[in-house]
C-alpha cells in the first residue's frame, strides 16, 4: 500500500510503525460554580506557567543542538502564551460569564488558528500549527496529565500521527525515531524545519494514513519524494535501502557545492537566492550556499498583533538581515496584506473574493503613512548592506508610479535629515498578474528588475485557486500559458536592460529550474531546502542545451507535452538523485 504527501525533511527511513493517537481533551461547557471563579483562573495560570517551563526546557535543548536560529521558533510559542489579549479573554470569560477556562481558551485559540488557515501565504498559514501546538500543551496541563509519550520511545520506530507540533518534534530522539509521517502539515511548518535540522526524515500531509496503518506495520518513508509504502516486499525494501545509501552519498556531494557558484558547463552564471520570512533564518541562507535573499516576506511584522509595527522595529530587523548577509543582496518585498491576510488595525474585512480584492500594493497605497514607514525602514537599512526592494501585486503602471513617488519623497526627506542610505538602492516590481505580464515593458522602464511570482501568476493566469483541493490537478506552472507569460516577461526585461528573477515555488524544482534558465531568467529564488539541488542542476547542464529546450517548450500547447519534453530531455542532463521528486518504486 502506497501513499503520497509532502516531502518535509529529506532522508529514507525503514522500520516498524508506532502510532501516536490524537489527544482528546475533555473540556465541558458547564458553568463555574458561584465563588469558584478565582480558583479556576488560578488553575489556568498554573497550566500556562507549567507550559512556559516546558517550552523553556525545549528551547534550551534545541538551542544547544541546532543553534539560536532554530530555538527562536519556541520564542514565538512563548509569545502566544504571554499574549495579554488571550489571558484577558480567559479571565473575563470566567469572571463575567462563569465559563470554564479550558473552553474559553480553546475557542480563542481555535479562532486564531482559523484566521491563519485562511491566509494565502503558505509560510504564514503553517503558523496555525504553532497555535494549535500551544493549545494542546496548555490543555494537557489544565485537563490532562501534562505529558505525552513521545520522549519515552524505547525501540527504533517510525512515528505515524495525525499531527506533530514543533515542540513535540523537539522531543523525538534521533536513533529512536527513524522518521515520521503525519496526516496534516506543510514543508514550511516549524515542525518540518525542526525535523530537517535534527536529520529526521519526514513526510507530511498524507491524508487518511491513520486509517490504514497500525502499530507494528513495517513501512518505508521517502522524505525526498514525499512517499510512504506500508509493508513493502523484500525487493522493494532492498531498493529503498539502496536509494538511502545513494542519497547519503549525494548529500555529501551537495554539501561540497555549498560555496561553489551556480555556473553552467558552458559558463552561464545564474544567481540563486533564498526565500525567507524571519531574520532568524539567515543562518539557513548561509548554510544553503545562497547568493542572495531573493524574497524577504515582511508580513510577519503586521500579522497577529494588536498595534501597528513602528519604523524603528522594522529598521532594526531589516538592518540585522542586511548586515549579517553582507555583501549578499537582500530583496525586501513590501507588505503584501489584505483580504486573506487580515491585520485588524488596517480596517481589512472579509471579502467575497480576497485574492481579487483589496490587497498588496492596492492596500499599501491606501495607507500611505504605513507604507512610507516601511519604505523608510528599508532605505535606512540599505546603509548597512545590499538591500533591494520590490512591490507586490502590481497590476498597472499607475500603481507603480505612485509607489515610486513615495520612495522619492522618503529618499528626499532622508537626504535633508542627513540620514545615510544607499542612493543606488535597486527597486523592482513583482509580476504576478496577467496585466503585469502584458505591460512588463512599461513597468520595466521604471524599475531595475522584474521578479516573477509564479505561484500567483499561475493562479491568476489559469483562473484556478491554488488552495482548492478539487482543482489541484489543474494548477500547473508548466501550463503553456504560464510558460509563455514568463517568456514574454523575460523578453520585456531584456529589451529594457533589466534583470529578471523568479521567486515562486516553480524555481525550486531542478527540472523547472533548467527550463527557466533556458528562458533567459537571470535569478531564481527558492526555499533553502531546495537550493542545493537546483545549484547542482545548473552546474550539470549547458546553457545552450537549456535554451534549445525552452525554445521547443514554447511551441507546445499542453502541460502534458511540456512535462514530457522536460522528462525526456532532462533525464539525460541531470544526475539521477536530482530527479527524485517521485519514488521510482
Amino acid at each position: 500500500m502506497k501513499f503520497t504527501g509532502i516531502a518535509a525533511s529529506p532522508g529514507i527511513a525503514l522500520g516498524p510503525v508506532q502510532r501516536i493517537e490524537r489527544e482528546v481533551f475533555e473540556v465541558r461547557e458547564t458553568p463555574v460554580p458561584e465563588g469558584h471563579g478565582e480558583e479556576e483562573i488560578a488553575r489556568f495560570r498554573d497550566a500556562t506557567e507549567a507550559s512556559r517551563r516546558d517550552l523553556a526546557l525545549i528551547r534550551d535543548r534545541i538551542a544547544a543542538e541546532l543553534g539560536e536560529d532554530k530555538a527562536q521558533i519556541y520564542d514565538a510559542h512563548m509569545m502566544i502564551l504571554n499574549d495579554p489579549d488571550l489571558l484577558s479573554a480567559v479571565e473575563n470569560g470566567v469572571r463575567r460569564d462563569r465559563r470554564q477556562p479550558g473552553m474559553v481558551f480553546r475557542q480563542y485559540m481555535s479562532a486564531v488558528a482559523a484566521r491563519l488557515e485562511r491566509v494565502e501565504d503558505e509560510y504564514l498559514r503553517q503558523r496555525r500549527d504553532d497555535v494549535l501546538d500551544v493549545e494542546r500543551r496548555v490543555l494537557r496541563h489544565l485537563v490532562g496529565d501534562g505529558s505525552r509519550s513521545l520522549a519515552q520511545l524505547t525501540t527504533p520506530v517510525v512515528v505515524v500521527a495525525h499531527e506533530l507540533g514543533p515542540s513535540e518534534v523537539a522531543l523525538l530522539q534521533p536513533g529512536r525515531v527513524l522518521g515520521f509521517v503525519t496526516e496534516v502539515g506543510g514543508r514550511t511548518s516549524h515542525s518540518a524545519i525542526v525535523a530537517r535540522g535534527r536529520g529526521i526524515p519526514a513526510v507530511v500531509n498524507v491524508r487518511g494514513v491513520m486509517q490504514h496503518v497500525k502499530s507494528g506495520d513495517f513501512v518505508a518513508v521517502d522524505g525526498y519524494a514525499g512517499a510512504l509504502e506500508v509493508n513493502p516486499d523484500e525487493e522493494a525494501s532492498a531498493a529503498y535501502r539502496a536509494r538511502r545509501d545513494l542519497f547519503d552519498q549525494e548529500t555529501l556531494a551537495l554539501d561540497a557545492l555549498c560555496h561553489e557558484p551556480a555556473v553552467t558547463l558552458d559558463g552561464r552564471t545564474l544567481e540563486l537566492g533564498a526565500n525567507i520570512e524571519l531574520p532568524g533564518e539567515v543562518e539557513q541562507v548561509l548554510a544553503a550556499g545562497a547568493d542572495s535573499v531573493g524574497l524577504f516576506r515582511t508580513e510577519f511584522f503586521y500579522l497577529n498583533r494588536l498595534e501597528l509595527p513602528g519604523e524603528e522595529e522594522q529598521y532594526r530587523a531589516y538592518r540585522d538581515v542586511t548586515e549579517r548577509l553582507r555583501p549578499r543582496p537582500v530583496i525586501f518585498r513590501t507588505m503584501d496584506l489584505g483580504g486573506d491576510k487580515v491585520a485588524s488595525y488596517l480596517g481589512t474585512t472579509h471579502e467575497t473574493n480576497p485574492f481579487l480584492g483589496w490587497r498588496g500594493i492596492r492596500l499599501a497605497l491606501d495607507h500611505p503613512e504605513i507604507f512610507r514607514a516601511q519604505i523608510r525602514a528599508i532605505y535606512r537599512a540599505s546603509a548597512h548592506g545590499r538591500a533591494r526592494m520590490m512591490f507586490p501585486m502590481v497590476s498597472s503602471e499607475e500603481e507603480l508610479e505612485r509607489a515610486l513617488e513615495i520612495c522619492a519623497e522618503v529618499s528626499a526627506a532622508l537626504e535633508r535629515s542627513g540620514i545615510e542610505y544607499d542612493r543606488d538602492l535597486e527597486i523592482g516590481v513583482m509580476v504576478e498578474t496577467p496585466s503585469a505580464v502584458w505591460i512588463a515593458d512599461a513597468l520595466a522602464r521604471h524599475v531595475r528588475f522584474l521578479s516573477i511570482g509564479t505561484n500567483d501568476l499561475t493562479q491568476y493566469t489559469l483562473a484556478i485557486d491554488r488552495d482548492n483541493a478539487r482543482l489541484a490537478n489543474l494548477y500547473d506552472p508548466l501550463n503553456p500559458a504560464v510558460v509563455r507569460s514568463i517568456h514574454h516577461t523575460v523578453q520585456a526585461g531584456q529589451e529594457a536592460g533589466r534583470w529578471v528573477g523568479v521567486c515562486g515555488e516553480m524555481a525550486g524544482d531542478p527540472r523547472n529550474a533548467v527550463l527557466l534558465l533556458g528562458l533567459g531568467v537571470n535569478e531564481l529564488s527558492m526555499s533553502c531546502f531546495d537550493l542545493p539541488r537546483v545549484k547542482a542542476a545548473v552546474r550539470s547542464v549547458r546553457y545552450e542545451a537549456a535554451a534549445a529546450l525552452a525554445r521547443e517548450a514554447l511551441t507546445l500547447s499542453s502541460s502534458h507535452a511540456v512535462k514530457g519534453l522536460l522528462h525526456d530531455a532532462i533525464e539525460t542532463m541531470l544526475p539521477s538523485f536530482l530527479l527524485a521528486k517521485r519514488s521510482p518504486l
